[in-house]
């Protein structure tokens, strides 16, 4: 059995040999089939679309936390594209606590020291 669910992301390769990357709708295990909805594909007509593929070429991708800037603004270009403005949303919240707590610079990475004027004039 394959370890793969509804809403997993995934790659597979289509019955003419496309690659393709979307994340599934459905599954049809006594057909060994999954829908995938394709957001990026070598064939551009199929972006968008819901397609069909066998369950042997569909391989489910790592799965990464969102914990940095980069990756949650690629899952908002991700939501942005597939129109799901309540992900979009709930992205774009992580991402403003993201860059509040990266705006929080702890003190201890300032530079302690004396600084003395090499040209010896108080002001230019």
């Amino acid at each position: 059995m394959l370890n793969v669910a509804i809403s997993d992301w995934v790659v597979a390769t289509t019955s003419e040999d496309e690659m393709v990357h979307g994340y599934v709708e459905a599954i049809a295990w006594q057909h060994g089939i999954a829908f995938v909805h394709v957001i990026a594909s070598d064939q551009d007509e199929i972006i968008g679309h819901l397609i069909e593929v066998k369950l042997s070429s569909v391989k489910a991708l790592p799965t990464s936390g969102l914990d940095t800037e980069a990756s949650v603004r690629s899952m908002i270009d991700i939501a942005l594209e597939i129109k799901d403005e309540q992900w979009f949303m709930e992205l774009t919240d992580s991402l403003l606590s993201l860059q509040s707590n990266e705006s929080k610079t702890p003190t201890d990475k300032v530079i302690r020291g004396s600084y003395s004027n090499r040209l010896g004039v108080d002001q230019l």
